[in-house]
């Protein structure tokens, strides 16, 4: 069966190690921009996908990737981009998601499907800049 809490840890690794991104597997109080934070995607968990007798599931998580929120904002919109893989040639959070396909052996696959909600958002009650990278996961 799939291990959740493993696939995060190894997830946020993988993110910190190309990226250079402090990034936490888990949902925190607080957060220290730049930085990421893997959160629950929607569906979580999707039953019954493939004809696969191992019962391999799909897991939908989202990295948000979170900037300063810190003036200028042409500069932070720079350096989001970046992270995103679509500005100027850095550590794209893709990327790193996509080093290890099989995240060290605890998921079958791993990609990155789409980034959105660009622009500012609130987390815990701050608002900062940033995105979420949504990733899809097929496990045993």
């Amino acid at each position: 069966m799939a291990d959740l809490t493993a696939i995060r840890n190894n997830l946020a690794a993988a993110i910190t190690k190309y990226t250079g991104l402090r990034c936490d597997a888990q949902a925190r109080d607080q957060v220290s921009p730049p930085c990421c934070v893997i959160l629950p995607g929607q569906p979580l968990v999707t039953y019954g996908m493939t004809m696969d007798p191992e019962n391999t599931v799909t897991i939908a998580l989202s990295v948000l990737v979170i900037i300063s929120d810190a003036a200028p904002v042409e500069k932070t919109q720079r350096a989001l981009d970046a992270y995103l893989g679509v500005g100027e040639p850095g550590y794209s959070v893709p990327d790193a998601i996509e080093q290890d396909f099989t995240l060290g052996g605890t998921v079958e696959y791993i990609q990155s499907v789409t980034a959105d909600r660009y622009g500012r958002l609130d987390y815990n009650g701050v608002t900062y800049f940033g995105a979420r990278v949504s990733v899809t996961i097929g496990a045993d």
